[in-house]
């Protein structure tokens, strides 16, 4: 569409050329009246009423006639004049520009013409009889074109009253590509930050991968540093159980039929069963970084429980630390009991830490184990420090640890969820600080089935 040049709707007058002025008056009830009237030749205004003279309703002779027309065909926006009843009378080529309509058709038309049979736009209003009848600015107005299409316009509306004489001026802005470019604006700066909130989240992705990289790069050290302890503490600890072995062989016949045999047995044997485990921890240690095949079989979930608190049942006694059992009846299932007791051993450890922690000197640490269903679920409770919320949150991550250095590696707790995530099993925290933590532990009874 051609843009036109804006001309001033207001022109001064002068001695050749008519145009409106307008007139400003307080009415009776303090209000301001806003009135307009042609001057210039040929036009007298009436400066005390601000009423147009008769001379306006039949403009038709000399010059100003053209002239005025001239003025008003060059206005950018759409004009029209509407009479007392609501009739068109004149418009403008900007009008024909934008409604599609000819002059001709719209003379004498009523002002429905222009609006829309399909109630406008979302956030518009469409143009009424009422509307143009109140002088006013009004903003986002629906009207229809002659073939149909909708358009958004700014509209004002101005009386104009003389004497013999009273009409409205119209004035029709087409907004509507602002509008389209308002809306696109919108819509783009919505994707925009919707772009930054999905950069944002892949950046702290490309945080944690780091992180997780720095950590796999840790555990690959520490499966060649398991391979190593691995190859040097095998010789002294197969040299430990068979020393062990020969002593118990050489000694039981000397003790045998006195006092001191049953507990001179039972040594030599905790002895063989201390070395034995010492070097299935190692094992484990290897296997967290490297696939291998691992013994299953049914069995009492109460019997890793019992075999871990023999290993760490000293350093519990030497801190004032009762452990209160609450087994109900038997829970079994499909799993590998050493790994479970590796998984024990780390909670009651973790549980022995956080009640020294409190320096009371003593605690308790309650473990439970029942059937629930399809599963076997066991807890470990203890009345130590307890967790903040960002603790509970990193627990689980390798290397984490709340501990001063030499105290933890921070890896009891991530091989414990490792170990219970290849049997399909799960393990939740259950803490609030100064109130102790419960770990809460839940395993399928045959992990096959739930595969």
């Amino acid at each position: 569409m051609q843009t036109r040049k804006r001309l001033p709707l207001m022109l001064v007058p002068n001695e050749t050329t008519p145009a409106f002025v307008e007139r400003r008056k307080n009415d009776r009830r303090g209000g301001d009246r806003r009135r307009f009237a042609l001057v210039g030749p040929g036009f007298e205004a009436n400066t005390a009423t601000g009423s147009l003279p008769s001379s306006i309703a039949n403009v038709s002779e000399g010059g100003a006639t053209e002239k005025f027309r001239a003025v008003f065909e060059c206005v950018s926006d759409a004009l029209v004049t509407v009479n007392r009843q609501g009739e068109i009378e004149l418009v403008n080529s900007a009008t024909e520009e934008l409604t599609g309509y000819l002059r001709e058709e719209l003379s004498g038309n009523a002002l429905d013409v222009f609006a829309p049979k399909a109630g406008g736009h979302a956030r518009t209003r469409p143009l009424t009889k009422e509307l143009c009848a109140t002088p006013g600015t009004y903003e986002d107005i629906a009207i229809e074109t002659k073939d149909g299409q909708p358009r958004i316009v700014d509209l004002s509306v101005r009386s104009v009253i003389g004497e013999s004489t009273a009409f409205s001026i119209l004035a029709f802005r087409d907004v509507t590509e602002k509008k389209r470019m308002e809306r696109e604006l919108i819509t783009k700066h919505a994707e925009l930050r919707n772009a930054f909130i999905d950069l944002e989240r892949v950046n702290t992705e490309y945080k944690m991968t780091q992180e997780s990289l720095v950590q796999a790069g840790k555990l690959a050290a520490l499966g060649e540093l398991a391979a190593g302890i691995a190859h040097e503490l095998n010789q002294p600890l197969m040299a430990i159980r068979g020393y062990a072995q020969e002593l118990e062989y050489s000694v039981t016949p000397i003790v045998k039929g006195t006092p001191a045999e049953g507990e001179a047995s039972l040594g030599l044997r905790e002895i063989i069963s201390a070395a034995d485990k010492m070097a299935a921890i190692i094992s484990h240690l290897r296997t967290f970084t490297r696939k291998t095949t691992e013994d299953f079989s049914t069995f009492d979930v109460r019997q890793p429980i019992e075999e871990a608190l023999k290993m760490v049942s000293r350093q519990l006694v030497s801190r004032g630390i009762e452990i209160v059992r609450d087994f109900q009846g038997e829970a079994t299932l499909y799993a590998n009991p050493l790994s479970l007791e590796q998984v024990f051993i780390n909670l009651t450890t973790n549980a022995r830490d956080a009640i020294e922690a409190t320096g009371r000197g003593k605690g308790t640490i309650v473990i439970s184990a029942r059937n629930d269903g399809a599963f076997v679920e066991v807890r470990f409770r203890d009345d130590g420090i307890g967790m903040a919320q960002g603790t509970k949150a990193k627990a689980f991550n390798p290397f984490f640890t709340t501990k001063e250095v030499g105290k933890g590696m921070g890896l009891g707790l991530s091989l414990s969820y490792g170990i219970l995530s290849k049997v399909h099993g799960s393990v939740r925290i259950e803490s609030e600080e100064g109130k102790g933590t419960t770990f809460v532990i839940r395993i399928p009874k045959d992990f096959r089935e739930h595969g």
